[in-house]
């Protein structure tokens, strides 16, 4: 029985590592973590350089945030999203996202975010910037 968890871990393990080394997949999974979800620690995993950064200021601005209790009465949003263009060559990507947000109680937002995409030394992406503009 032990093998088999092992093996399972291996292979789960070696899927994830597939998705790490396309771009496209990279900067879904991070729009996904980052914007959907509002995951900033589980995005981490997808950065590096500048975006790394901004990731690690965001979850302590968070955390002195959250021990104030000053995040407790945020409004829960509603994220959809819709990749427009993923461009560039060689080991660097650009990917354009057209953002729908819908908070609760009504209204919407429209933003664009804006990924850089980086290739590492082990042939896996990761963003190493991103912002937003409005449309």
């Amino acid at each position: 029985m032990p093998t088999r968890l092992a093996l399972l871990a291996l292979l789960l393990a070696a899927s994830c590592g597939e998705k790490m080394k396309n771009a496209a997949s990279v900067a879904d999974q991070f729009v996904d973590r980052y914007y959907v979800e509002s995951d900033q620690a589980g995005a981490m995993s997808l950065t590096s350089g500048v975006a790394s950064l901004r990731l690690r200021d965001e979850l302590k601005l968070a955390q002195e945030g959250r021990s104030g209790g000053a995040l407790g009465a945020l409004r829960q949003v509603r994220v959809y999203y819709k990749r427009d263009a993923l461009e560039g060559n060689g080991d660097q990507r650009n990917a354009a996202y057209r953002l729908d947000i819908r908070p609760q109680g009504g209204g919407a937002l429209s933003r664009e975010a804006h990924l850089e995409l980086s290739r590492q030394a082990d042939g896996t992406w990761r963003v190493s910037r991103f912002n937003e503009t409005n449309p």
